[in-house]
């Protein structure tokens, strides 16, 4: 399978170095205008330190115009790795590819809503549904326990819906769209 984060790496590394541009600056563009660039079509929750530094970067790129032309170019040169990817049916292992890349930076929307969900469960749910989903070994379930799991397992459900409806509506491959939901799903019950 052909990884398009290589390609894309190699793409943002052959740009030239901006006449002039102020280093750090040029440093935030590369790094923050990728990520906001896909956060919608990679369905990416972005952390809120980079949120904040994404907005004081783009102040900053406002009144450097070297700098703003390399935002540009680069925006360009995301997207058009993304659509390359999109439409060689490789949407999903590019956008995997592209998260735990950035990472430090963003991670997948449904990861994050499980993560948070998680945190709030006992033990014993968590375990049931790493166990139901994700294939760990079995656990038993109090009483109490079954309507948090339940509701976790809708969530689930819901969101495997949701890929499998988008994808019908954009022509993308099904099974790997809601395999991707499932797999972001175990990681964020895998880190508890």
């Amino acid at each position: 399978m052909k990884r398009w984060l290589a390609a894309f790496a190699i793409a943002t590394s052959l740009f030239a170095p901006v006449a002039h541009a102020n280093d750090a600056l040029e440093a935030k563009v590369r790094a923050y205008i990728p990520v906001f660039s896909l956060a919608k079509v990679c369905d990416i929750t972005i952390n809120d330190a980079t949120s904040d530094d994404h907005r004081d970067m783009l102040e900053a790129v406002k009144s450097d115009p070297n700098a703003d032309k390399l935002a540009y170019r680069v925006h360009y040169e995301t997207q058009t790795a993304y659509i390359k990817a999109r439409d060689g049916g490789q949407r999903v292992a590019f956008c995997k590819d592209f998260i735990a890349a950035n990472s430090q930076y963003a991670k997948a929307r449904f990861t994050a809503v499980v993560e948070n969900h998680m945190s709030d469960v006992s033990t014993s749910v968590q375990k049931a549904i790493a166990h139901n989903v994700c294939g760990t070994p079995p656990v038993k379930l109090s009483k109490a326990d079954w309507k948090p799991y339940a509701f976790i397992k809708k969530m689930l459900q819901t969101e495997q819906k949701l890929a499998k409806d988008n994808a019908e509506t954009n022509g993308w491959n099904v099974t790997e769209e809601t395999a991707a939901v499932t797999e972001q799903f175990c990681a964020a019950v895998k880190t508890r």
